[in-house]
């Protein structure tokens, strides 16, 4: 059976709430873990709620899931649910009631003497999630409605892969096979195996979201693919070209450029579904591209080449950029107000859409391979040697910022005036979050990173490759940073739960505990992290997790962005994803959501 308390708002009568023990029933393993004590809308890591006396009131506990400290055992061999709690002085009555849905209806399955302090629920049936109130005073009261709410249940899904084979689908039929009686906890039927081969093993030049479901990138070996599952999986897209590809642009989810050797360039208008060549007029190589509409796009490359398009590329027009070394990338924020970076710390500014180009001084020599502005006044350059310059003047003046790396920089995007990424060398990335000083993250890869694409000041995208044209990579931050992630992985375990919290309900905690090892050390590159959907399954939002250990071991994390007060959980999903795992079994001892 699966169990849960339900932590209710204090009233005058109301003494005691109750913490539940999963009791496996015979042949069958239920028990996940301790299932916590909640009372009002807090969560209580110290199991005590409090009396209206004032006076705290401690609740114990026990579970069946494996016996280890500090964890309890129990040799029950049918299904039961053992509540205890401390004595309440003066109590004239304890009440146990039982439902098997958060909100209820409740029914009075026990009513015991004051003095009463556990009960055993000997009609619990196997397989079935129950919530429990205990309450001292008058037995007619009704529950206070509360999103407070505790699950813990075995896996329902997922995929267990391993090198080449596509994986082994989890379905709950041969997932409750895999479980054995007695407390056994569950452990993966194979080994995690490496993961998935990003883009048929190309190499991503370059990489842009419409939206956190839509996505592109380009490769250095010609060819195109797109996502719609934010980078998850990669189809492949027909081009009438091959060439390198160096740059791209979409303004919306229909509306996209590439640009690449040769003077090559393609557009699509209808999310790739088709692309067409357009006629650059060039023979150069063609680096970037930056759109402002879906009408008026620059491109720049070689040999100081600007191109310009008031028409979607229907026609291009060269522009004279006053240089002739390389232009690496542009950017513009209106249809007037551009830069171009490249070569010898190069730039170029335009304040009348191209017209006329005009040089500013950077203070470098380093290669600038990025550029990216916020505002008419506001912008970054990164470059060789961990070069980074800024301006604030639109780039009458540009001034030196400490990277905290010396390794070359190839590429930078800033979402906002105090969201800032830079990327490079062997996987470094640096990040500020005032626009002046940059902190080094961890990217988890020692590939290089080519380019970043940003949805906002939480979520943003890294491409990269292991050296010019190598096998490719992906990694994406939905916490600005704090932790990167390979959203292409193909293993998981999956536990679908019931609850319905409704929007504006006020949700203070949302917290996810795993309690689990490895059956050997997880192998460099390993990366593993949580999904968490509110909805069905229909978006997913990733948070870090450590890698296990041989040693059991605990791991609480906040979901409280996905489950809040704003957001109503109409399907709650949990993914417990790996990544480029190498040879080892996970065992779960507890996967449990706490929701208060």
């Amino acid at each position: 059976m699966f169990v849960s308390a339900r932590g209710l708002r204090l009233r005058r009568w109301q003494l005691v709430s109750a913490v539940l023990a999963t009791v496996a029933g015979a042949g069958a393993l239920v028990g996940w873990g301790v299932l916590g004590a909640w009372q009002g809308l807090t969560e209580n890591p110290t199991n005590t709620v409090a009396a209206v006396t004032a006076a705290a009131v401690p609740v114990a506990s026990l579970h069946c899931s494996g016996g280890s400290t500090p964890y309890a055992s129990c040799n029950d061999t049918s299904g039961t649910v053992t509540l205890s709690w401390t004595a309440v002085s003066g109590s004239p009555g304890i009440t146990v009631e039982r439902a098997t849905s958060p909100t209820g209806t409740y029914a009075t399955i026990a009513t015991l003497a004051g003095t009463a302090t556990t009960y055993t629920d000997a009609t619990a049936a196997y397989n079935t999630q129950y919530y429990y109130e205990v309450f001292s005073g008058p037995p007619g009261w009704v529950a206070t409605p509360s999103v407070d709410m505790a699950l813990s249940l075995p896996p329902t899904g997922g995929t267990d892969d391993t090198i080449g084979t596509g994986g082994t689908a989890f379905t709950a039929a041969n997932l409750t096979a895999m479980a054995a009686a007695g407390g056994t906890t569950y452990t993966t039927t194979n080994n995690w195996g490496a993961a998935a081969t990003l883009l048929g093993g190309q190499s991503p030049d370059w990489m842009g979201c419409a939206n956190t479901s839509q996505c592109w990138t380009y490769t250095y070996q010609g060819y195109v693919w797109a996502s719609t599952n934010g980078g998850a999986t990669w189809t492949e897209e027909t081009t009438p070209s091959h060439p390198v590809w160096y740059g791209g642009w979409f303004v919306n989810a229909s509306d996209g450029w590439a640009v690449g050797a040769a003077g090559t360039i393609v557009a699509t208008t209808n999310g790739g579904t088709t692309w067409t060549a357009q006629t650059s007029g060039s023979t150069q190589v063609l680096n970037a591209i930056d759109c402002v509409s879906t009408t008026q796009c620059w491109v720049v490359g070689a040999n100081g080449v600007i191109l310009v398009t008031a028409n979607g590329g229907t026609t291009w027009t060269a522009q004279t950029a006053g240089t002739t070394q390389v232009l690496n990338e542009v950017s513009c924020v209106s249809t007037t107000q551009c830069w171009a970076a490249g070569a010898a710390g190069v730039i170029v500014a335009t304040t009348n859409g191209g017209t006329t180009w005009t040089a500013q001084t950077s203070g470098t020599t380093q290669e600038l391979y990025g550029i990216s502005c916020v505002s008419t006044t506001q912008c970054w350059a990164a470059g060789g040697a961990g070069v980074i310059v800024a301006t604030t003047t639109g780039g009458t003046t540009w001034t030196a910022q400490t990277s905290s790396t010396t390794d070359a920089l190839y590429a930078i995007q800033c979402y906002s005036a105090t969201a800032c990424w830079a990327g490079g060398d062997a996987g470094v990335i640096v990040a500020s979050t005032n626009g002046t000083s940059w902190t080094a993250q961890t990217s988890g890869t020692t590939y290089d990173i080519w380019g970043f694409d940003c949805l906002s000041a939480l979520n943003c995208y890294a491409v990269g490759s292991e050296g010019t044209g190598g096998a490719g990579y992906l990694r994406e931050t939905t916490n600005g940073g704090s932790s990167w992630f390979a959203p292409v992985a193909t293993q998981y375990l999956q536990w679908t739960f019931t609850p319905a919290v409704a929007s504006g309900a006020p949700v203070t905690s949302a917290v996810v505990t795993l309690v689990s090892d490895a059956s050997a050390t997880p192998g460099a590159g390993t990366t593993t992290y949580i999904e968490v959907s509110a909805n069905s399954g229909s978006t997913w939002t990733a948070f870090s997790t450590a890698n296990e250990t041989t040693t059991m071991a605990t791991q609480t994390i906040s979901v409280v962005s996905v489950i809040n007060s704003a957001t109503a959980v109409s399907g709650l999903e949990l993914r417990y994803v790996v990544s480029n795992g190498s040879a080892y079994k996970s065992t779960f001892d507890l996967v449990h959501v706490d929701i208060n």
